[in-house]
Formats: structure tokens, sequence, C-alpha cells
């Protein structure tokens, strides 16, 4: 029998070679950059743990140069151990092809630049499955809404007799009104687990203190009755999901707009570097050079930043990590910590800021194509939840019509119905924002992206419940 400890190992294991894997791109790039600078393999690995955006392989190089200070080991046996050492198989298969390559005397750098695009060329392949597998979510998610309301519709028709006063159909309704956030719920947990390109989220306690007081009020003012009519609910519970996400929507559309200027601009800049090394600049010059230029949009203030702080004499370290406060998205933030470990350590030659420079120009084209890829699930999305809200609305206005027709309802029974059909609305407008927060992740990559589509499917719900609450559209005068 497996023991469980035996089970956690090697899901920790699991864990570990995922993390690995998805940093190993990255690690052959400064691996095959400082490499055809003439950087040696003790010192290559020297830089490499100085590199905080990869902690995991980080971790590992720490490990290697424990054995290599503290036992003395050489560099290239501890390399060829990794495969024994090291929980990733990916991992330890470079390190055997890198050790080999340069015991026979071949072309180390040749070689690396293989491995590199290889491992690329893969990733762009993992990409586009994850675009699929988001696609498949989201139409999961969809479809999951139609079903349900398909499955109340059925039930209500089928198994409960509206006409029958012994029977209100509450028990469905129930279902119905509980089975629709809790789905939505699970669809949020199962979109923070999926690994995408993710843009940076707003503080949780921010967004928090925001909220707080809208939706206090629209509770308070709904749960007292201080408005007796039921009709003014939906719009005070609208009006709190809109009033909480206006300003988190207007500051995530700052920050992504800074992130995707930042992403842009990057390839450019790397290709004004490389172009001025060729020329007989210095690399500090090239950089200065690049980042003076005014040509990338709302990114000019940091990249004019980043040439004053070289002028001014501040280390790269101290600008990289300025940088991090500003910009968080990854691959922007690698390329530029690669071209300051290659300038720190005399290897900012024309040919390795190319390779570098075309690095970053191919992560750039992946994260557009993936961004061009989802954007359709976002229309999709938008149709079937607006659609799907108003159908629910005409259904339950519907069969509450039926059920005020069919049988003289008075006393708790009727105030019961009333309440419970009354609730409907109210959930269709908390599904309709969560929803939002939902594209927001799949599309934008972070939660505080979903505020502005969950402020637009808001808006439609409040049209539909407008429709059909004041009988504009009457689904029963039809027939």
């Amino acid at each position: 029998m497996i023991s469980i400890s035996s089970l956690k190992e090697k899901g920790a294991e699991q864990k570990q070679d995922k993390k690995i894997n998805h940093e190993l791109p990255y690690f052959i790039t400064i691996v095959t950059l400082l490499s055809s600078a003439g950087i040696g393999p003790y010192f290559m690995l020297q830089r490499v743990k100085s590199i905080e955006l990869l902690p995991t392989i980080r971790q590992e190089t720490q490990k290697m140069l424990k054995r290599i200070d503290l036992l003395g080991v050489d560099p290239l046996e501890v390399m060829r151990n990794v495969r024994t050492h090291s929980k990733s198989k990916a991992l330890g298969e470079f390190f055997d092809g890198y050790v080999s390559t340069i015991e026979s005397g071949g072309d180390i750098v040749s070689y690396l630049k293989s491995k590199m695009k290889t491992v690329y060329d893969r990733y762009a392949d993992t990409q586009k499955q994850s675009v699929t597998k988001l696609g498949a979510l989201v139409e999961a998610y969809m479809t999951i809404q139609v079903v349900l309301l398909a499955v109340y519709i059925i039930g209500a028709a089928v198994i409960s007799d509206p006409f029958n006063e012994a029977q209100t159909g509450i028990t469905g309704e129930m279902i119905f009104l509980i089975a629709t956030p809790l789905v939505s719920a699970a669809f949020l947990f199962f979109a923070s687990k999926n690994r995408v390109s993710k843009s940076p989220e707003l503080d949780l306690k921010k967004i928090i203190m925001l909220s707080v007081p809208a939706f206090a009020i629209s509770g308070i003012v709904i749960g007292l009755d201080i408005i007796p009519d039921p009709l003014f609910g939906p719009y005070l519970l609208g009006g709190a999901f809109i009033a909480a996400s206006i300003l988190p929507s207007i500051k995530f559309k700052k920050l992504y707009a800074m992130t995707i200027a930042a992403e842009d601009s990057t390839p450019k800049i790397l290709r004004t570097i490389s172009e001025a090394r060729k020329t007989g600049m210095s690399p500090e010059s090239s950089v200065i050079h690049a980042c003076k230029r005014k040509e990338y949009g709302i990114f000019n203030s940091i990249a004019n930043g980043i040439a004053n702080k070289i002028q001014w004499g501040v280390d790269f370290k101290t600008i990289f990590q300025d940088l991090k406060k500003e910009i968080k998205l990854f691959n922007v933030l690698i390329s530029y910590n690669i071209l300051f470990e290659l300038i720190s350590a005399g290897g900012g030659n024309p040919q390795t800021l190319d390779s570098l420079t075309e690095t970053s120009e191919r992560l750039h084209e992946i994260q557009k194509e993936k961004r061009e890829l989802l954007l359709p699930y976002l229309y999709v999305g938008f149709i079937l939840m607006g659609t799907t809200g108003f159908t629910t609305l005409l259904v339950i206005d519907s069969f509450g019509d039926i059920e005020q027709q069919s049988q003289d309802l008075s006393g708790i029974e009727g105030e019961i119905i009333q309440s419970t059909l009354g609730l409907f609305p109210l959930i269709v407008l908390i599904q309709s924002w969560t929803a939002g927060l939902f594209l927001g992740r799949v599309i934008k990559g972070s939660f505080s992206g979903g505020f502005l589509y969950g402020i637009i499917l808001v808006i439609l719900t409040l049209v539909g419940i407008t429709l059909v609450q004041f009988s504009i559209i009457d689904v029963n005068s039809l027939f």
C-alpha cells in the first residue's frame, strides 16, 4: 500500500517539476547569452543565483554552488549530477547536454541556441494549449448557466404543478438560487488556478475599503425594507456593484495600459540598444540612447527614468529594483533583468544583445497572439451571459404571472412566493458581476481586469430587469 507520506512526496516533486519547467525557457536564455559572452560555467551559476525572478531555478543553482564551494566538487561534475539530485527531468537533460558538449569540445553556444529555439517553440505551443483550456473553461461556465436555467424550467413545468394550491414550486426555485452562485464561485476558483500570463492585481484591502460602504448601504436599505417597493431592490444592488467597481476599473485600466506599453516598448528598446552597440557605443551609452527616445507612449517616463539613473551613476541592481515597483509584467522584467546582468558581467556585445532582442520579440509575439486568441471568448461570454440573464428573468416573471392567475394566494404562503421570486433579479445581478470577474481573469489575466466587464454586464442586466418588471416585454401577452 502506498503510504500517505510517499503520495505527498510525489505530489511535491511534481509541483517542483512544474515550477522548474515554467522557468526553464528563461534560464536557458540567460545561460545561452552568458555563454555567448564568454562566461564560464561557474560564473554563469553565480549570475543566475542573483536573479530573483526565477526563484525555483535560483534555489537549484544555490544547491549546486554549495556543492562546488563547500565540498570542492568540479562544476561540470555538479551539473552532470543534476539529473540525480533535481526533481526536474528537463533540467537534468539540459545540463547533461551542456556538460557533454563542453567535454567533447563542441560548440557550446550553438548547442545552447538550438536548445533555446526548441524550448521557445515548446513554450509557444504551451501558450496555445492554455488558450484552448481557458476557452473550454469559458464555454463550460456559460453552458452550465444555460443548463441550470433549463433544469429549472423543466422542473417547474413538469415536476411541479402551478395550478395545484398544495405546491408552490419554492423548492426548485431555492435550489436554483443556491446553485447559481455556487457554480460561479467554483469557476472563479478554477480560473484562479489556471496558469496564465498574469496582469497585476489591485490591492485587495483597498478594493474592500471602496466596496464595503456601497454594499452596506444597499444591504441595509434592502434588508430593512426602507424602500418598501421590491422593484427598487435590484437597482440598489446593481448601483452598489457599479459604485464598488468604478474606481478599481479606472485604476486597473491605467495599470494595464502601462503594462501593455511596457510590453510593446521593451523589444523596441532592446533592438535600439543592439543597433547602437554595433556602431561602437558602450553598453551603458547604448541603454541611455535607447531609453531617451520619445516613441514609447506612456512608458516614456519609466524608460527616461532608466536613462537618467544610469547617467547619475546608479547601479543596475538598484535600477532594476525600482523598475519592479512600477512594472509587474514578468516578461518585461526578465528581459531587463537579463540585459542588466549581461552588461554587469561584461557581456554586452552586439551578438549577445541581438540574441536577447530576438528572444524578447519572440515573447512579445507569443503574448500578443495569445491575447488575440482569447478576445473572441469575451464576446461569447457577453452574449451568453446577457441572453441567459434576460431569459431567466423572463421565465421567472412568466411563472410568477401563472401563479398569480391560477390561484389566489394570500397570507404567509403568498408572501413567501413573492419574496422568493423577488430574489431572482438579485441573484442574476450577482451572477452578472461575478461573470465579469471571471472573464477578466481569463481575458486580462487578472480578476481586477473584470471590474469593467462586471459593470457592463450589470448594466445589461438592469436593462433586462427594467424591460421585464415594467412589462415592456411580456411573454404571457404573446400567447
